[in-house]
């Protein structure tokens, strides 16, 4: 008997120790931050987007109103999320909340220099992927897509990475 309780007390000591023998996942550090806006631009009324709909702020104004494919009479902020970079996981934000009705992947892929980074990029809508590509962002400028359409006007997701870990050697 007392041979069975050091043999259980070994190989209980070896599994509790064994997290930190295999040591941190790498692929788990965060390496930036990145913030998705969900807005609504129409046309039309755009009370239609609802109570959850918020003024849309000044400059993210000004920019849409320089890209001619997304010119609207009216936006409206749908929602936000802000959500953390990790280096070698499929990272996900839902800037519905407390909907995941609409999501965002994002995988890095390389970086492209000390601010820059490809990542792998999805819209996704009742758990299908819509469509997803590959660019190169760089921090602090706003990436914006066209969505699908949704109550006379259309769906536009605004990304922008915030922020870009310096890489370690």
């Amino acid at each position: 008997m007392k041979r069975f309780g050091f043999v259980f007390l070994m190989l209980s000591g070896l599994f509790f120790s064994a997290g930190t023998l295999v040591g941190k996942d790498p692929a788990l550090d965060s390496i930036g931050q990145m913030r998705v806006k969900l807005i609504y631009g129409t046309d039309g009324d755009a009370s239609v987007a609802g109570e959850i709909a918020k003024k849309l702020s000044e400059e993210d104004q000004k920019a849409l109103g320089k890209i001619k494919s997304i010119q609207f009479k009216s936006y409206r902020l749908l929602g936000q999320d802000e959500s953390a970079i990790l280096r070698g996981y499929e990272n996900w934000a839902s800037p519905l909340e407390p909907s995941t009705e609409i999501l965002v992947s994002f995988q890095p892929v390389k970086r492209v220099g000390k601010k820059k980074l490809e990542v792998l990029l999805a819209y996704w809508q009742g758990k299908r992927k819509i469509f997803s590509f590959d660019p190169t962002m760089s921090v602090g400028k706003t990436l914006y897509m066209v969505g699908p359409k949704w109550r006379n006007g259309r769906l536009i997701l605004a990304l922008t990475m915030e922020k870009l870990e310096v890489e370690k050697k």
